[in-house]
């Protein structure tokens, strides 16, 4: 039997529409562990929002949090943390350069601190800012470690180039823009750092081939780890333009188990 690495994304992927594990997913999910196969979530938010989940699956694999930018497993002490940060005084420099005109709120955070400008319902529902140390306001003033992200809230999706070029200036960074509902979110990242770079840094621990990793998403932040994966499935409810970079579209969404039909297509 091939031994498989499967990479989930997280929302609309793993979870349905109410951030909720499908039974049979669940279920079947815990089978493949069972049997051999290593289960890595790979998603953009923080440890905190995936815990839940991740023990819910009883998981023991290394877990990608943030894109990338942290590479963790909770549950075990056979992988070491990795960490990438972004030095404060760029995110500073940033701010600098955008907030009078073309932002209205920021966020940063290491896994202990959050920094916000000001509150934010979205912000505060995906990543959870409960049991955080909130230290909101300037961040100019506040902002005193290196942080794991920074997440950018424009006024109007019409600044998204002035964003793009501010970011750009300095070395290695980029920026993605969040699809659907939040489309006036941002998030600067580093070029080597994304969800198929912690997934190759897994891979290598585990000693998976590249042909065995199979990764699964829904969004544009997945695109990545379908070009790292041999096998690269797109959910039915994928935006058009992360379905283009996939090699199979599920038949089933991520409210109707799609995860489970898409891989029983796979592992015999």
């Amino acid at each position: 039997m091939n031994k498989y690495l499967i990479a989930l994304d997280m929302d609309g992927t793993l979870l349905n529409d109410n951030k909720e594990i499908c039974k049979k997913t669940k279920e079947y999910l815990k089978q493949l562990q069972k049997d051999g196969h290593i289960i890595v979530i790979a998603s953009g938010r923080p440890i905190r929002a995936i815990k839940k989940y991740y023990d819910e699956l009883g998981l023991t694999s290394p877990l990608v949090c943030y894109n990338g930018a942290n590479i963790i497993a909770p549950n075990s002490s056979d992988f070491e943390e990795i960490c990438f940060s972004f030095p404060k005084e760029i995110v500073k420099e940033i701010y600098c350069d955008l907030k009078d005109r073309y932002i209205e709120n920021v966020m940063c955070e290491t896994n202990e601190k959050l920094w916000l400008v000001q509150d934010d319902n979205v912000l505060s529902d995906f990543f959870w800012l409960d049991d955080m140390e909130l230290i909101k306001g300037n961040i100019l003033e506040n902002l005193n470690e290196n942080p794991m992200t920074m997440i950018i809230k424009s006024i109007s999706t019409d600044y998204n180039e002035e964003i793009v070029k501010s970011v750009k200036k300095h070395k290695d960074l980029n920026i993605r823009f969040w699809s659907g509902s939040y489309n006036s979110y941002s998030e600067i990242y580093f070029n080597y750092v994304s969800k198929a770079s912690g997934l190759k840094q897994i891979a290598e621990h585990y000693n998976i081939p590249t042909e065995n990793i199979i990764a699964i998403g829904d969004a544009q932040n997945d695109i990545e780890m379908f070009n790292l994966a041999g096998i690269s499935i797109a959910m039915q409810n994928a935006d058009e333009y992360t379905k283009k970079y996939a090699q199979i579209i599920s038949e089933f969404d991520n409210n109707h188990d799609g995860i489970v039909y898409a891989l029983r297509q796979i592992i015999k």
